[in-house]
């Protein structure tokens, strides 16, 4: 079975590893956020939403000819990977991971928002905010996420990258109030590389 990463569910960044898995895929067990990505590019698939349960996705995909579990951004990086190839090679089913473009940074590169660029930034760091449940979980809500950050400085200067939308540049601060940005996914960079567009 194949592990594949879709990236933020944008055809256009889909891995040609990663069509050729669904174009061959007799059964497509997707993310939400990628489902539309399973049925455009796997035409002969079933295509279902992953369970909740790693050892029912185990037993889903035992029996399949050409499996598929599709992860939105890259597997590595989704917090179901860990347990659901546990799970799947508990079961006998062995597994092959397929890289694809981490939302975090695919989201920024394709709105023009640099995250490394020399000598303003040498690193990047990818981080999570606090939930109400005392885990660690990347907000869903792109002003929760600004607003948690603008905690630790409000000042600081930022871009927010929305899931299918352009960049908006300003302090966390400012970000963070923005209305128009309620209930969008996305990202949030944090760093003086989002002071202009384009700029370092």
């Amino acid at each position: 079975m194949l592990l594949v990463g879709a990236g933020p569910g944008d055809p256009d960044m889909l891995t040609l590893r990663a069509e050729a898995a669904l174009a061959a895929a007799t059964l497509v067990v997707t993310d939400p956020a990628v489902a539309t990505l399973a049925v455009a590019f796997a035409p002969r698939a079933s295509v279902v939403p992953a369970p909740a349960d790693p050892g029912t996705l185990a037993e889903l995909v035992a029996p399949a000819a050409a499996a598929v579990r599709l992860y939105r951004g890259d597997p590595w990086l989704h917090p179901a990977f860990a347990a659901e190839s546990t799970a799947l090679a508990a079961r006998g089913v062995a597994t092959e991971a397929v890289p694809g473009p981490p939302v975090e940074t695919a989201l920024a590169g394709a709105a023009g928002v640099p995250v490394h660029h020399r000598p303003l930034a040498v690193t990047l760091t990818l981080g999570s905010v606090a939930s109400a449940h005392g885990g660690r979980t990347l907000a869903a809500d792109v002003p929760d996420l600004a607003a948690a950050c603008a905690r630790l400085g409000g000042d600081a200067p930022a871009a927010v990258v929305p899931a299918g939308g352009s960049a908006r540049r300003g302090t966390l601060a400012e970000l963070a109030a923005m209305p128009e940005l309620a209930g969008m996914p996305g990202v949030v960079v944090v760093g003086p590389t989002t002071l202009a567009p384009g700029a370092g």
